[in-house]
């Protein structure tokens, strides 16, 4: 195994996508899937403007129900792009997977893995088609004990700006740079049910942190439109996206790709690299 990185669902639609590298005289490329489209591609403005707006608003809306339940739950899809060597030759093939995370303040817990069948979830690039192509495989489960399972930020998540500032760079320290502030927010949403204040507070954060641009209007790969802003990072060659819905707040999904090519990975650039989709998040009572 010479690395594994994580792609995007746009492959799945072709289903499974192997290619064999079989040596330096004969490069081949991994085929990974097109970067989303921007609305913003070139010469993007800031992103603090239209994340403060999108924070008020959200802010403005009834926020009902709070959900109830011992255990934070959310569910996230995942397309892992897996470089194999041996005999002379480099596969490289798509692996789709489910991730299921429950977790209760007491830091006790559960994680449910499944491997997607390919075929199956080539057919149905949409949440429920995921989740029932899942439901036909066999979960990886890992079960936590309390005081076993790590959170990005502990619960109750914080929702005053300055308090979830101070979480999310502890668990993403700024001195890492920028990419920091986005990856710290696309954690948070892996790891916690993310409710309405904190929507707006993770809004406010991202607002005031330094090299955040506007995307403008972008549609996921499950074809939800959302509102794009992203951050590039010049030393590593890499951008972090997220896709964020308008009418909630809710992270929609979060992809990274290279915008320069890195050694011995045998992909053309601009190439993505990383793509989660947030699919569900809730309260429960149980693991099951």
């Amino acid at each position: 195994m010479v690395g594994a990185v994580v792609t995007s669902a746009a492959a799945v639609a072709g289903g499974l996508i192997i290619v064999q590298v079989t040596g330096p005289s004969a490069p081949v490329y991994a085929a990974t899937p097109p970067p989303l489209q921007l609305q913003y591609a070139d010469a993007a403005p800031p992103a603090r403007d239209e994340l403060l707006r999108l924070a008020a608003a959200i802010e403005s809306t009834p926020a009902g129900a709070r959900p109830t339940g011992r255990f934070s739950f959310v569910r996230v899809g995942q397309w892992s792009l897996d470089f194999s060597s041996g005999r002379g030759r480099t596969e490289v093939g798509m692996v789709p997977q489910l991730i299921s995370t429950w977790r209760a303040a007491d830091g006790s817990g559960k994680v449910a893995t499944v491997t997607l069948d390919r075929a199956g979830v080539a057919d149905a690039p949409d949440v429920q088609g995921l989740v029932d192509a899942a439901a036909r495989g066999e979960a990886e489960v890992d079960a936590y004990a309390p005081g076993q399972m790590g959170a990005v930020v502990a619960e109750p998540v914080p929702t005053d700006v300055d308090a979830l500032e101070r979480a999310l760079y502890a668990h993403q320290p700024r001195s890492n740079g920028p990419q920091s502030a986005v990856r710290a927010v696309a954690d948070l949403y892996r790891n916690n049910t993310v409710d309405q204040d904190v929507r707006v507070a993770a809004l406010r954060f991202l607002a005031r942190a330094d090299g955040v641009f506007l995307r403008g209007t972008v549609t996921d790969r499950l074809g939800r439109p959302g509102l794009g802003v992203s951050v590039d990072d010049p030393d590593k060659g890499t951008r972090d996206l997220l896709v964020i819905d308008r009418r909630t707040g809710l992270l929609l999904a979060h992809e990274s790709m290279f915008l320069r090519r890195p050694e011995q990975l045998p992909v053309k650039i601009p190439a993505v690299f990383g793509y989660v989709l947030y699919l569900d998040q809730d309260r429960r009572d149980n693991t099951s």
